[in-house]
């Protein structure tokens, strides 16, 4: 009986640190937004920022209660208010935020791009 020649991995030889660069890197892009999703903007700064399938998650300390309040507000007017998630509803709030901060420090305009590491790490003096 002869015996079939074992399959080669497509990842033999592949540094996986390193990305291979005899192919080129395929990036997915974004499955178009449905009548029920708020569109991106427009003007946001997207330099340097990669589109996959899903946005990259953030994260950051809330006082329990008010993360306890911001759940039962979304479970309470989700019907009214078309929100799905905590991402929505949380995306949205900070867009808000962010479009008065800009209009009110900076004509309107965003104020560009800050990067992941560039906010200051740590509590503040005096916290």
């Amino acid at each position: 009986m002869n015996r079939h020649e074992p399959r080669k991995s497509s990842l033999a030889g592949s540094n996986p640190v390193a990305p291979r660069t005899d192919e080129p890197q395929q990036v997915e892009t974004p499955p178009a937004p449905s009548a029920t999703q708020r569109p991106a903007r427009d003007t946001a700064p997207n330099e340097g920022v990669s589109t996959t399938k899903y946005p990259p998650k953030v994260s950051f300390y809330q006082d329990p209660a008010d993360t306890n309040r911001m759940r039962a507000a979304i479970l309470h007017t989700m019907a009214l208010e078309n929100y799905r998630n905590l991402s929505q509803f949380v995306d949205e709030a900070v867009r808000e935020k962010v479009e008065r901060l800009e209009k009110k420090y900076n004509g309107g305009q965003p104020f560009g791009s800050a990067g992941a590491g560039e906010l200051p790490r740590g509590r503040t003096m005096g916290e």
